[in-house]
């Protein structure tokens, strides 16, 4: 007997937290652990917190609502630098730019903003919407830079996935797993001071 759940609290649950993670982050770095790289050949974790950031308004502004993202408005447009998209794909160099050109403070009230759109519109999504798939080449037909090879060999396995599915992958679990690998990489740094 299949059991049917409402997936909607525990994902609004779980993109909350997503939130909460990379507020306490950003609160925690000091400026200069911002724009560290704390082993060679890691990205610094500035990029990685800022590219979570970007990964959720990139999911659920052109992907999940068919708009636009926060940073394409005039008010965020600092934390979208040319050639960088949500940060899938780019180069070193590009992701070294992206970190000392966006201050911590910055990507904090980007990340305060964000979280306050993100849950005002999660609460009047419905349940059924969920479970529609996500069409990636449509959702980001206006925007080629977001289908380049780079790009769509990082993304090209969540097109067509139910929607609730895809909000938890980038939204929960891509953060995840980004908050662990900046937690453990600036406790080995703190830790050689």
């Amino acid at each position: 007997m299949a059991i049917e759940v409402d997936v909607k609290p525990l994902l609004q649950f779980l993109l909350n937290g997503s939130f909460n993670l990379l507020k306490t982050t950003i609160a925690d770095l000091s400026d200069e652990e911002w724009s560290s790289r704390p082993v060679p050949n890691a990205n610094r974790l500035g990029f990685t917190l800022w590219h979570c950031a970007r990964t959720i308004d990139w999911a659920v502004n052109r992907v999940a609502r068919g708009g636009s993202e926060l940073v394409e408005s005039d008010e965020w447009s600092d934390l979208r630098p040319d050639g960088a998209v949500f940060g899938a794909g780019v180069s070193r160099d590009r992701a070294d730019a992206i970190c000392t050109g966006v201050t911590r403070q910055r990507a904090a009230s980007y990340v305060d903003a964000l979280g306050r759109e993100v849950v005002g519109w999660f609460e009047s999504v419905g349940s059924d919407e969920l479970a529609h798939p996500v069409d990636l080449k449509a959702a980001n037909s206006g925007r080629p830079d977001y289908l380049a090879p780079a790009v769509w060999a990082e993304i090209e396995d969540l097109d067509g996935i139910p929607l609730w599915q895809f909000l938890a992958r980038p939204g929960v679990s891509h953060i995840r797993v980004h908050h662990g690998e900046v937690t453990a990489l600036l406790e080995a740094q703190r830790a050689h001071r």
